[in-house]
């Protein structure tokens, strides 16, 4: 087995090298999404290690002006594991838990990219998740999340972009997440309770104002019951509030599942509740085209093994509020994601400005807000 540098440091927590994992289970994987955005200007970028499928691979994609523009890249893992280089994307750790940076050399997809992630705030270490099909833990992992300003240049066809403080959030995951490598089968009969996902709707968002910065998540069933919920506010004195619940009123393009809009109230331990409103900022970003839930061209997602690469893919196609065909046009319309991550313009109840990062979901049938 081969070393790398992280191994010279002495946190292992099982007798293999660091590139190696305690499982070997195919769906293992450990890695970042990052997004900034701006008026009409959303970048979302990511790279991601599948060691147990030997693969190391990574995004980048551009919504702007009712399109998005996309890269995928692929590669063999070893024997450069320690390398978080995939072709023209790379990320950088330069200062842990405070800055990362992510470069895209290659401009083919119409744009590129030299940006640095800073740390508004403390990262928020979401609550673990886990989940089984048949007895088989099917996910197992845990993320932290941080708001972000970014400094940089953007080039977009050629033309650059300064990039000055920009809002921005990146998260860091790792464990084993079902949705990553190759596809595999859990059958069996009397499928226990607790092994039926009753989530329909998603709500992960990060923001940041002239006050405080704030994140939270929760997942609500069919008929809008809360199925779980965590965040919190960093002030910009250094405190934090600990957050205890929201409530939303969203509204939607006609005919689609994409907010335009929404109204969030948001309770902290205290008892006190705040208000935050708000309004898409323009053109949202669709995961599917960056390589999640089949988004590429062999029909396949994430972690799968491409070769030994670096393989490139780009893509580009609608990514609008309000179109019900909007995605990628050779994914059947019934299998296409569309718009989940929204960029969005903040206005508090307390007169804060600033900007939100709202990544929204409804899955099947979600009653509140009348879809079947």
């Amino acid at each position: 087995m081969r070393l790398t540098s992280f191994d010279e440091y002495p946190f292992h927590q099982h007798p293999t090298p660091f590139h190696v994992p305690a499982t070997s289970d195919v769906h293992f994987n450990d890695g970042y999404f990052c997004a900034t955005f701006a008026q009409d200007w959303y970048l979302v970028c990511g790279i991601r290690l599948h060691p147990n499928m030997n693969v190391i691979d990574g995004f980048a994609g551009l919504a702007r002006g009712g399109e998005q523009r996309t890269l995928r890249v692929s590669r063999v893992l070893r024997p450069a594991a320690g390398e978080l280089t995939v072709g023209p994307l790379a990320i950088e750790v330069r200062r842990p838990l405070q800055e990362v940076r992510m470069a895209l050399t290659d401009p083919r997809a119409g744009f590129a990219f030299d940006l640095s992630f800073q740390a508004r705030g403390e990262p928020f270490l979401e609550a673990p998740y886990r989940f089984s099909k048949y007895g088989h833990l099917t996910y197992d992992m845990l993320r932290y999340t941080q708001v972000c300003r970014t400094t940089g240049t953007l080039w977009c066809e050629g033309e650059p972009v300064m990039v000055d403080g920009w809002d921005a959030i990146r998260d860091h995951s790792w464990g084993l997440r079902d949705g990553m490598g190759p596809p595999t089968r859990h059958g069996g009969v009397a499928r226990e309770p607790e092994e039926i996902d009753h989530r329909r709707l998603r709500i992960w968002s990060q923001f940041s104002t002239d006050r405080y910065v704030g994140y939270i998540n929760t997942h609500e069933d069919e008929e809008g019951r809360t199925l779980d919920f965590e965040g919190r506010l960093d002030m910009v004195d250094g405190g934090q509030v600990k957050l205890a619940a929201v409530r939303h009123q969203i509204r939607y393009a006609p005919g689609t599942r994409h907010p335009v809009s929404a109204v969030l109230r948001l309770l902290d331990v205290t008892g006190r509740w705040r208000e935050l409103n708000l309004a898409v900022a323009g053109t949202p970003a669709d995961v599917q085209g960056l390589g999640y839930y089949g988004g590429w061209l062999d029909g396949g997602s994430a972690g799968m093994y491409r070769g030994a690469g670096p393989v490139i893919e780009t893509d580009r196609y609608p990514s609008q509020l309000g179109l019900a065909t909007s995605g990628l046009a050779r994914v059947p319309l019934e299998r296409r994601m569309g718009p989940t991550e929204f960029p969005c313009h903040l206005t508090g109840g307390e007169g804060e400005r600033g900007m939100a990062h709202f990544e929204h979901h409804v899955l099947g049938a979600y009653r509140p807000y009348g879809f079947g």
